[in-house]
């Protein structure tokens, strides 16, 4: 969250933080995903979020070139801050958690796009505001289609099917 007293440099430090824990949530769920075609999107979305650190890693190099850069710890909550507790979240509790990250990220973005007064910064955050409103949408879709479709990460039938079988095996 942007404070009124959170300095530029506190700000992207966190937005660059936040970047990198989303690439590495993504990039796990992806791992978890049988079905190729959602894999690719889930593998998208982690590379953008490593584009967008990126951006603001540049950034932060350009605002504060004398000032090494130290990310805060991370603010993802206790059942998602290491590989082993997310691991034994359902990918449905993993999207809703993502949903809800990505829409707190626009929300920061907006915040600092606000606060920021000069007009290059205010283009970033505004640019990366809409980047993560993409990412909340597209997330929801696919989690709308887990909600509807339980079998829609998995791989071989169709998801649409009924998974039981009728004695003739059909």
């Amino acid at each position: 969250m942007l404070a009124e007293d959170l300095t530029a440099l506190e700000a992207l430090g966190i937005a660059i933080r936040a970047e990198a824990d989303a690439a590495e949530v993504y990039g796990e769920i992806a791992k978890r995903v049988h079905n190729p075609l959602i894999r690719q999107k889930i593998e998208l979305l982690a590379k953008e979020e490593l584009q967008h650190q990126r951006i603001l890693e540049a950034a932060y190099r350009e605002r504060f070139p004398e000032v090494p850069l130290e990310l805060p710890r991370s603010q993802l909550p206790r059942e998602f801050s290491c590989a082993a507790l997310r691991e034994q979240q359902t990918l449905k509790d993993i999207l809703s958690f993502a949903i809800d990250q990505e829409r707190r990220a626009h929300e920061f973005y907006l915040r600092a796009a606000e606060q920021t007064k000069d007009l290059s910064g205010q283009m970033m955050f505004h640019y990366l505001a809409d980047w993560e409103f993409s990412h909340q949408m597209a997330l929801s879709a696919e989690y709308e289609m887990v909600v509807r479709y339980p079998r829609h990460f998995g791989e071989g039938a169709e998801p649409w099917k009924p998974e039981f079988r009728t004695e003739r095996g059909r």
